[in-house]
């Protein structure tokens, strides 16, 4: 008789350590991200590779704060180096990605839907990546890249800007306690005669 009732017992006891198993290995696998951020580095790419392929005169603008301003071209090489810079700020990938938020606005001024990535977190040295599309057409039209980080004694401001098709800047500003700041503005031109 002990038999017949300890049975059902025994079948309820098993289900329910199976049930749970199968509970916790969904709690224990990982998420899947979902999250889509915008492609910024293909952009960047599809830019670099139409230098390559084109025969642009490609030039380097300089500019010192205070100081001087000079001016000279560059090889396709030199500009590819100086490119990569922006390719090196992905935010795309984790970890990097899971601090970053996206925020999204119409901007009537500039007639662009405007994406605003922003971080808090003082691990990352890139604290927001904003990109403006064109309002008609949703293509892009300019990428900025702010970044904030330590050089030894002295911090350093970098302010990245692409404007698709046409040319880049980098924008070094730096200051610290033993320095006196200064900025360096380089601009890179191989489509466009006005910036």
């Amino acid at each position: 008789m002990y038999k017949y009732v300890l049975l059902p017992i025994l079948i309820v006891i098993a289900f329910t350590q199976c049930t749970n198993k199968k509970k916790n290995a969904a709690a224990s696998t990982p998420a899947v991200d979902t999250t889509v951020f915008f492609p910024v580095n293909e952009f960047i790419k599809n830019d670099m590779k139409h230098v390559q392929q084109n025969p642009y005169h490609i030039y380097k603008i300089t500019s010192h704060k205070p100081g001087k301003r000079d001016s000279v071209t560059i090889s396709v090489d030199d500009f590819m180096l100086l490119a990569d810079l922006f390719l090196k700020k992905d935010i795309t990938k984790q970890p990097l990605k899971s601090m970053f938020r996206e925020s999204v606005f119409h901007d009537l001024t500039t007639k662009s839907i405007t994406l605003l990535y922003s971080t808090t977190d003082s691990i990352s040295d890139i604290k927001n990546v904003i990109v403006l599309l064109d309002d008609k057409n949703n293509k892009p039209k300019r990428i900025f890249i702010r970044s904030y980080f330590n050089k030894g004694d002295y911090f350093m401001n970098e302010q990245l800007n692409w404007k698709i098709g046409k040319s880049f800047q980098i924008i070094r500003s730096t200051f610290g306690n033993n320095r006196k700041g200064s900025e360096e503005e380089t601009t890179i031109i191989w489509n466009d005669k006005s910036y």
